[in-house]
């Protein structure tokens, strides 16, 4: 009887144990699942866009951490467990279990650690006749700036920093992050600027840009989610030239208020050159992030209501992150490019002599009568995908001439000039009497096309 007793105590223990061992195993699945759809989204995004996942070159280091681990454990459990003959098969078995488990851990805890914030910055932005001068650091800190020996402060301590100055052209001091000195100057006769777009937290080709420049403009979407561990990655490195910045859909869910502190429709003037920028998207995470009609709205009434203040502008851009036309993998939205066609109608007399964008991640460049309309949406995101079948179809490196296709999503495809799935940013060039715009890829340097305007 005791025998009996003895052999169904042993039973219930051992149930217990495979019951354990089946929730071990469970989490050991879930464990090398995860590793391999990480691994296979990382490389598969890096091998079609030679972009690393978020952008950040710190993914490679971690993931070679996360392989070295797997086959550490590999090695473990040869070595030890499997030539240990005493080792009953069932602890073993959770013996391998527990490494399994141990290496999901420690997989979290390098992941969570791209989400941790890091001090970036300074940025010297361009706003109105002020410069401000941002920079964030991950302790919450007083602001204070030293302009040409003279202090800006403001005691209120918090993460983003943000001081304006009634200077263009000034040396500059931020104790907070280095003793190092920068010089700031933006020219009063404006020759050249760069414009990119979709940086999405890959500084990659923001850092390798020459400085052949006078200011660069950034059209949006620099992180994925408008947060500070995302904008670390994109300004991670100091940016000595002005940067003029508007806000994407990605942006804005998050703190972008913080790193852009003006209105959402806005005018700079730079030198003899208006820049009207403007805002009408959701707050969305996806790429084809409905257009908001009460946004279109205000934002057109913005532009009519301010478009005097161009008057005297020699040259008038609009930058607006939704395309006005595109050939990228959701089109043109009717209610938009309609707004903005019948705006361009209305003032042809205006100097309006492009249309800057972002949000698709290709190049575009289309020409409705004076007028050029540039996507510059590849500048760090991953590329688009490409359509390959269909009315909109077009070829894994370029798209050339207009197209006579009709239909959702390809309003002005008549007046199409370029198409490339390349990583460019686009040179303008402003000279008398005409404009040069130069587009660049950013991998191989090359000259990919050049358009002239003629502004007589």
């Amino acid at each position: 009887m005791k025998t009996s007793q003895s052999q169904v105590q042993k039973t219930i223990e051992l149930q217990s144990t495979l019951k354990v061992l089946k929730i071990i195993q469970i989490i050991q699945y879930i464990a090398i699942l995860y590793i391999a759809i990480m691994h296979s989204v990382i490389t598969g995004t890096y091998l079609v866009s030679k972009v690393l996942f978020y952008g950040s070159l710190q993914r490679a280091y971690i993931n070679s951490v996360k392989i070295a681990i797997c086959l550490l454990f590999i090695l473990v459990y040869f070595l030890v467990v499997k030539k240990h003959k005493t080792l009953k098969t069932i602890q073993r078995q959770i013996i391998i279990n527990l490494l399994f488990i141990i290496l999901l851990i420690v997989d979290l805890i390098f992941f969570m650690k791209q989400f941790k914030d890091i001090d970036y910055g300074p940025l010297a932005i361009i706003n109105g006749n002020q410069t401000q001068i941002h920079w964030f650091t991950k302790n919450k800190s007083s602001s204070m700036v030293t302009v040409d020996d003279i202090i800006y402060s403001d005691d209120a301590k918090s993460n983003y920093h943000n001081i304006l100055v009634n200077q263009t052209n000034f040396s500059y001091q931020v104790s907070a992050i280095s003793n190092q000195v920068f010089t700031y100057s933006l020219p009063s006769a404006i020759s050249k600027f760069v414009v990119l777009t979709d940086i999405h937290s890959n500084s990659h080709y923001l850092e390798q840009m020459s400085t052949d420049y006078d200011f660069a403009l950034l059209c949006g979407d620099y992180s994925y989610g408008g947060m500070a561990h995302e904008f670390s990655k994109t300004f991670r490195k100091t940016h000595n030239k002005p940067l003029i910045l508007a806000a994407g859909n990605h942006d804005s869910i998050g703190q972008v208020d913080q790193l852009i502190t003006r209105p959402t429709n806005f005018y700079q003037k730079i030198g003899d050159n208006g820049f009207f920028f403007i805002y009408v998207l959701n707050n969305d995470l996806v790429w084809h992030s409905y257009l908001n009609h009460s946004r279109t709205d205000a934002a057109f009434n913005f532009l009519e209501q301010n478009l005097h203040l161009s008057e005297n502008d020699s040259n008038v851009f609009i930058v607006s992150h939704q395309a006005v036309y595109s050939t990228g993998d959701f089109g043109s939205i009717a209610y938009f490019t309609t707004k903005m066609e019948d705006f361009m109608s209305k003032h042809k007399t205006n100097q309006i002599r492009a249309v800057f964008s972002g949000h698709y991640h290709v190049f575009n460049a289309f020409r409705n009568e004076n007028v050029y309309y540039f996507i510059n949406g590849a500048g760090g995101g991953p590329l688009d995908h490409v359509k390959k079948q269909g009315a909109r179809s077009w070829t894994e490196e370029e798209l050339k001439g207009p197209m006579d296709a009709k239909g959702d999503g390809m309003m002005g495809y008549q007046y199409h000039l370029n198409s490339y799935r390349k990583y460019t940013r686009t040179e303008v060039e402003l000279q008398q009497g005409k404009i040069t715009y130069i587009v660049r890829d950013l991998d191989t340097g090359a000259v990919l096309n050049t358009y002239e305007q003629d502004t007589q």
